[in-house]
């Protein structure tokens, strides 16, 4: 008859775990310290109790650098991706904690500030739930379950998740009234006047939105082109008269309502912007993300402006 040892089941110490995979995943001891909030002489301790324990060595120390062994790396990716597990199932215990009182909305932050946030507090109070957005926000965000919902330019499916389409529309070229003085509106992009460019947003979902009209190549455009990493700074370049934005009106609309920011006729047919509502298949508190889904579509449709055209 044979019994069980349990002590060859026990796991080693939980903090030990943590710095031995803190040291594989940013690749070295001081990294990993900083990131662990641990002296280097506290982390190689830890680490050095995990050899012990299981009578391996599990970093290299030799050339001055501890890296991990092969036995070592197996072991720490093995742990990163425990610790993964364990963190995305926290935040969804935690957000179905919050399910009655709130729900988390990830949303662009250009969206957001020009759209959103105005109207959030009158939502809530009419919704009974505390709304809070969450910005800048990417689609792992949803995954990891840090948001409840997530508004994207991109297609949900893509991603593996539930979603519906808000709201379309066509983007527009747009600039200062000062830029377009300087300019022939109707040939822009054929006769460019010197120190004219076009605003360029490289973030996710806004980078191909140019080279749809003047193709991969940013070096072969009529324009010269100035890089941005998202829709905010653009429009913000755009009302300092720095060059052409492409955006889509409702983004704007205030400003174009305005005048501050004014179209220009477009070289061919138009790029679309497409606005999704996405959350995870199992995903609950559908009420809720109806009242959201209304409300979104309230803002972006029943208030759309009509811009005006520079002619």
């Amino acid at each position: 008859m044979t019994t069980d040892d349990p002590s060859g089941r026990r796991l080693p110490p939980l903090r030990a775990l943590q710095a031995f995979a803190a040291v594989v995943q940013h690749e070295g001891m001081r990294r990993a310290a900083e990131r662990m909030h641990l002296s280097h002489a506290a982390l190689s301790q830890h680490v050095q109790h995990l050899e012990e324990a299981f009578g391996l060595r599990l970093l290299d120390r030799s050339g001055g650098r501890a890296r991990p062994t092969p036995l070592g790396r197996e072991y720490g990716e093995a742990l990163i991706a425990g610790f993964q597990q364990i963190e995305a199932a926290t935040a969804r215990l935690r957000l179905r904690g919050d399910e009655s009182r709130r729900l988390i909305l990830g949303a662009p932050t250009s969206l957001s500030v020009s759209l959103l946030l105005p109207s959030i507090e009158e939502f809530s109070a009419r919704a009974g739930f505390d709304l809070q957005l969450f910005c800048p926000v990417t689609v792992a965000d949803l995954a990891q379950a840090r948001v409840h919902a997530l508004l994207m330019h991109g297609d949900p499916r893509a991603h593996g998740l539930q979603g519906e389409l808000l709201f379309e529309q066509a983007l527009v070229p747009m600039a200062a009234p000062e830029l377009v003085a300087r300019i022939d509106p109707q040939r822009w992009w054929r006769e460019p006047a010197p120190g004219v460019r076009v605003l360029h947003v490289v973030s996710e979902g806004w980078r191909n939105d140019w080279p749809e009209w003047f193709g991969a190549d940013t070096a072969a455009w009529p324009l010269p082109q100035l890089s941005l990493s998202s829709p905010m700074p653009a429009i913000s370049a755009a009302l300092a008269g720095q060059g052409i934005a492409l955006l889509y009106p409702r983004l704007v609309a205030e400003r174009l309502a305005s005048g501050e920011l004014v179209s220009l006729p477009s070289p061919r047919e138009a790029p679309i912007k497409r606005l999704y509502l996405a959350w995870l298949p199992q995903a609950h508190g559908g009420a809720r993300l109806g009242w959201v889904r209304d409300w979104v579509v309230e803002l972006l449709v029943e208030r759309t402006a009509r811009p005006t055209v520079a002619s």
